[in-house]
């Protein structure tokens, strides 16, 4: 009897320990899992001319450098950071890992929004974009140095910088409708301030992607070089011409080019993030995420 009575206290006692833990898992895996797929993304912060120019690059490896909230909370604390860790920059370039500099918002995250209460997802989205809209707080010149695929979000920070740079064959646009959404992260406000309106307005109406050539008819980007490893070193060559002049009439003429381009972001800003959180509760975001992922063409 006795021997019945302790077989039977250590399978209780064995039963209760797998719930508690298999209790624990649940409760840690989303965390885990997180943590785990956060793995490899990131914002790299690295420096050339002696400190004077920073190099930010933005870094999913496998997945275009698509645009994560690690990555989107990295490059805040990258920018807002920069007159501590950087105090002697002068100018920031933004590039990409690899051979893209960033294919967009995160597919998994966009999926969530989808899940998600407009309510909730105004809020959320409005959070995201200041994750990336301190670049334009810097007073500091910044180029974009476009070396590969700039689509959505990814083509988005772009225009947030003063100077493109890019390559004949990199695809660069704003195709928010054909996934859709209407066009965020300031998209609205900035293209139709870089193109003239018409030609604006049929980027963002089509959603089409264009050719870094085009961009550099268009006047999009400064200009267009042969190969996509041919651009950081454009980019660097132009910083390194920047960052040779006086630091502070480097900085007072920043405030003054950019204080008429976006004065009033943030009121753009909150209307995109508006119009994205009706867009996301209709059924098109879901018919759009599901054509990106089956690489065909939505049927809206």
């Amino acid at each position: 009897r006795i021997q019945i009575l302790f077989e039977t206290y250590i399978y209780i006692y064995i039963n209760i320990y797998i719930m508690f833990i298999s209790r624990q898992l649940r409760r840690r895996l989303p965390y885990i899992w997180r943590s785990l797929s956060s793995l490899g993304q990131g914002v790299d912060v690295s420096s050339a001319h002696d400190g004077r120019t920073v190099i930010l690059t933005l870094r999913n490896e496998g997945k275009m450098n698509c645009m994560t909230e690690t990555i989107a909370q990295q490059f805040k604390e990258a920018t807002q950071n920069l007159s501590k860790s950087h105090p002697g920059a002068r100018c920031i370039i933004v590039t990409g890992h690899g051979n893209s500099f960033a294919a967009g918002a995160d597919l998994a995250w966009l999926q969530d929004r989808a899940d998600t209460r407009p309510s909730e997802n105004e809020e959320i989205m409005m959070n995201y974009y200041n994750n990336f809209t301190p670049l334009v707080d810097v007073p500091l010149p910044t180029i974009a140095a476009i070396n590969g695929p700039a689509v959505g979000a990814g083509f988005c920070v772009t225009l947030f910088c003063d100077i493109r740079i890019t390559s004949d064959d990199s695809k660069l646009g704003a195709n928010f409708v054909k996934l859709g959404i209407n066009p965020g992260m300031g998209c609205s406000h900035t293209l139709i301030r870089k193109l003239p309106s018409q030609v604006a307005y049929e980027l963002l109406y089509t959603g089409r992607l264009i050719t870094g050539q085009e961009a550099a008819k268009m006047g999009l980007v400064l200009r267009s070089v042969k190969s996509k490893n041919m651009v950081l070193d454009d980019a660097m060559h132009l910083a390194g011409q920047i960052v040779q002049n006086s630091p502070i009439a480097l900085q007072e003429t920043v405030k003054l080019v950019r204080d008429q381009e976006f004065a009033d972001l943030r009121d753009k800003l909150a209307l995109e993030a508006a119009s994205q959180s009706r867009c996301f509760a209709e059924v098109d975001i879901r018919t759009g995420l599901e054509a990106v992922r089956n690489k065909r063409s939505p049927v809206f």
